[in-house]
């Protein structure tokens, strides 16, 4: 029984020392981010003082092999001297953030450049795009973040909304980003400083893993045929849950364009494009699972359509509509996301309607 005993001691040492290295570790974190107020931005998966070259070889289809990715102390990306330089704002998810587009390549920096060249006394523009988030965590922005960044006071925000939005199967008009992010087992847990430190990298993991998830969110470069479209019908469940979803989207654009005029800024909207149908001799056809089994590309256009609508009535000529735009293939590595090139040609159609109607 003696060996028995010294394994089961030693087991208890080793889970004691654990313990122990862990609640050091979490103690000695809090203590370092106590005098830190966007601290608790990490929460929303707002990364700060964040630098990674992500790998895009097979995604840049000209020979460059990374993406340098920075984001500043306050959590933008951008290269302006400090924040009151910020003259636009852009707000989005993922296809707003493009961490795998090169900075100078950016929309950003294109609407940059090109109303630099029309104006010498115009500032910078800044990416406040999240990955992965929505209406709902757009409005944790104006809420928790960006009251937070000193002597920010944009002339412009510019809305890039959505493409997450679209989503009805994971959407709710009862529950809220704070909602599923503070409540509950997850929401305990998510209030370490140890888990919050690490939610990039498994968030980073499970786009790329999760085949659960939409398609849209996991960034895998895919060129689509003809072959690839062979949904025509739409779910019978999709103009119901569609409808419920854009009424609650209406709702929190309601509150974001609120939230802009408060910060004494102009909304600027823009309706996003996708790849999920295509129209072949003559009909639209969609590609299949986008949403989940049995919503496809169909469901998906039939719901962002619905939100493109709300987007429409609520920012009317403020409203840039790159959904109808013409993109040709090599714009996109997967169904929304685009590469340099797309990302040059967004930039020039939005810089261009700057320039003609508030410059």
């Amino acid at each position: 029984m003696s060996w028995i005993k010294r394994i089961s001691t030693l087991i208890l040492i080793v889970i004691m020392s654990c313990f122990i290295g862990v609640v050091t570790v979490e103690l000695a974190l809090r203590i370092l981010k106590s005098n830190d107020p966007l601290a608790h931005t990490s929460e929303a998966n707002i990364l700060r003082n964040f630098h990674h070259a992500y790998d895009i070889s097979q995604i840049s289809g000209n020979g460059t092999p990374s993406v340098d990715y920075v984001r500043n102390q306050y959590g933008l990306r951008d290269t302006c001297r400090s924040p009151a330089d910020i003259e636009i704002l852009t707000i989005g998810g993922s296809t707003t953030d493009q961490r795998y587009v090169p900075l100078n390549s950016t929309y950003q920096n294109i609407i940059e450049e090109r109303i630099k060249m029309s104006s010498d006394a115009f500032g910078c523009v800044s990416n406040a795009g999240v990955d992965g988030h929505s209406t709902w965590g757009h409005l944790y922005s104006f809420k928790n973040w960006f009251p937070l960044i000193p002597g920010l006071k944009p002339k412009i925000v510019l809305l890039y909304v959505g493409v997450n939005d679209a989503d009805f199967l994971r959407t709710s008009p009862n529950i809220g980003f704070d909602t599923v992010r503070t409540n509950g087992i997850k929401g305990f847990i998510k209030r370490f400083e140890i888990v919050k430190g690490l939610l990039p990298i498994y968030r980073l993991l499970s786009q790329k893993f999760d085949n659960t998830s939409a398609s849209y969110v996991k960034h895998l470069p895919k060129q689509y045929t003809d072959d690839d479209y062979t949904v025509n019908v739409i779910n019978e469940q999709t103009k119901l849950l569609s409808n419920q979803n854009a009424l609650a989207f209406r709702s929190r654009m309601e509150n974001l364009l609120s939230e802009i005029q408060s910060l004494g800024a102009v909304p600027l909207c823009v309706t996003q494009p996708h790849r999920f149908v295509k129209e072949i001799d003559g009909e639209v056809r969609g590609l299949e699972s986008v949403l989940g089994e049995g919503y496809s590309g169909i469901d998906y256009d039939y719901s962002i359509l619905k939100l493109n609508e709300v987007i429409f009535d609520l920012c009317g000529s403020s409203t840039i509509d790159l959904y109808s735009h013409e993109f040709s293939n090599s714009h996109f590595y997967d169904e929304v996301h685009t590469t340099a090139s797309g990302s040059e040609e967004i930039g020039r159609v939005i810089a261009d309607f700057i320039i003609e109607n508030y410059k």
